[in-house]
């Protein structure tokens, strides 16, 4: 792949996240991707062979990302309870660092595109993902310290409150701070610790 190919197909994956992290999925036509872009509509299908394979690969950007700087941030000489507070404390500073990329990971795992995904990373039992971190935890150190609970509720119940907590910064109900950020954290710990 050439850079001036690299470069143009880059500058179409951040105009679609933004505009679908604004307008979402089903109102962000390919017209509009191509106007926000500065490309033209066939330009678009020249890198992505429709608007779902967009939206998977804007998912693909983002998600990258966010688990690069998670896993960055995971310290395996933390006990279970500081590594787990550690990474809800990146995440979260993460997230709400970028709006955006919230938005559009909370549509996506919310909607058909990301369903399946979400169900192969996180719930699959036989295709958990080992490298997130956060499912790596709680396979591994923190077991024992845990309530029995299935995967599925120790992520409700610490992707949960993030999420809730993010929207309402983002609508300007709350001001995260680090101070809110680290309670979450700790919260988040004692609903699932036994």
């Amino acid at each position: 792949m050439s850079i001036a190919h690299k470069n143009k197909s880059d500058v179409i994956l951040y105009a679609a996240l933004k505009q679908f992290s604004e307008n979402g999925f089903h109102s962000s036509p390919v017209s509009q991707l191509a106007t926000r872009s500065g490309v033209a509509v066939g330009s678009i299908y020249r890198y992505f062979d429709d608007k779902e394979a967009l939206i998977h690969a804007v998912f693909s950007m983002v998600d990258d990302t966010l688990q690069k700087t998670i896993t960055e941030s995971a310290d395996p000489t933390l006990s279970g309870r500081d590594e787990f507070i550690q990474l809800v404390t990146s995440l979260t500073e993460y997230l709400n660092k970028h709006p955006q990329e919230f938005k559009f990971l909370e549509q996506y795992y919310s909607s058909p595109y990301g369903s399946d995904k979400k169900h192969a990373k996180f719930l699959s039992d036989d295709s958990v993902d080992l490298s997130n971190p956060f499912v790596n935890l709680f396979s591994g150190k923190t077991k024992g310290m845990l309530k029995d609970l299935p995967l599925s509720l120790y992520l409700a119940m610490t992707f949960g409150p993030i999420i809730f907590l993010l929207r309402d910064s983002l609508s300007g109900l709350v001001t995260l701070d680090d101070c809110l950020i680290q309670q979450t954290a700790e919260a988040c710990w004692n609903a699932i610790k036994a």
